[in-house]
């Protein structure tokens, strides 16, 4: 989940990132600029999706390592990390900015607000992942492992990510926030967690690994929807989120096809699928920090 939490916040970092620039712009001038209140960025991912790699230097070992996410040097067994959203469906960002974003108390609280909306059957790749030798930043890594995790296709529902910046509303009070209900739950597929000393040296040969080919979240209950409330801060010792829900009672986890060991079809190691029902992380806490 560490490794997701990076992911999602260098996505929405590089989707908004053209917001940060016209931060100290009001929404006069903004109207000015543009012909209307407010800037919208619509971005249509081509067919083949918007791809990349993500390497994160480690410099406290010895030898400086690093992780490595996707397939920056083009290396067999290893996939990259893409954005697709369904066919000219345009992930859009709303750029607002206000003189005093508190309602409750008039005051110089003058903010910029950016709303991410990301359409229903976007499908995010999170790309493999792997370790290496770092040569440091923007140089090629080298002794690449094989992937210790493959590539996850994970596909959301319709989804909002709203951020503010320069002043928070006094209503909510952090820094960003995903409250949305995805409309038909959170999909991952093909998880697989490799086990470097059980064959898991080329695609080809498959490997050992704990194996699943879905991984499906809901609601607790009979609801397909996923409730979803998320603050978001950056906090001295870190990035911090706050769980307020995930699931409306709590969530159910449908693991279909679950298997320890090979991934040959023709041997009895499959375990089959497992439901986790009411699992319940209202309340919960995340830190993500470096050390």
């Amino acid at each position: 989940m560490k490794h997701f939490a990076k992911l999602a916040l260098v996505s929405a970092i590089a989707l908004s990132s053209s917001a940060f620039a016209m931060e100290a712009m009001e929404d006069e001038a903004l109207a000015e600029t543009t012909g209307q209140d407010g800037v919208t960025i619509s971005i249509t991912p081509p067919a083949g999706g918007i791809t990349m790699s993500t390497v994160i230097h480690d410099t406290d070992p010895t030898v400086d390592g690093a992780i490595v996410i996707g397939n920056p040097l083009s290396a067999a067994g290893h996939t990259l990390t893409s954005v697709t959203t369904p066919v000219g469906q345009a992930i859009n960002i709303l750029i607002d900015a206000t003189g005093d974003v508190d309602t409750v108390t008039a005051g110089s609280q003058a903010s910029l607000l950016v709303s991410v909306a990301i359409p229903a059957g976007t499908i995010i790749n999170t790309g493999s992942i792997s370790a290496a030798q770092s040569n440091g930043a923007g140089v090629a890594v080298t002794n690449q492992t094989s992937a210790i995790m493959d590539n996850i296709a994970i596909t959301l529902g319709a989804t909002t990510l709203d951020m503010t910046l320069g002043n928070e509303v006094a209503t909510t009070g952090q820094m960003m926030r995903l409250n949305t209900t995805m409309t038909g739950g959170l999909s991952l597929a093909n998880f697989a967690l490799r086990d470097a000393n059980g064959g898991n040296g080329t695609a080809a040969s498959g490997g050992s690994a704990i194996r699943a080919t879905n991984i499906s979240i809901n609601n607790a209950g009979a609801s397909t929807d996923l409730a979803v409330d998320a603050k978001i801060d950056v906090v001295p010792t870190g990035l911090q989120l706050n769980m307020v829900t995930l699931g409306t009672g709590g969530m159910d986890m449908s693991i279909t096809g679950l298997r320890l060991g090979s991934t040959s079809a023709t041997d009895n190691l499959a375990i089959g699928n497992v439901d986790v029902i009411g699992l319940n992380l209202a309340g919960t806490l995340i830190k993500v920090a470096g050390h």
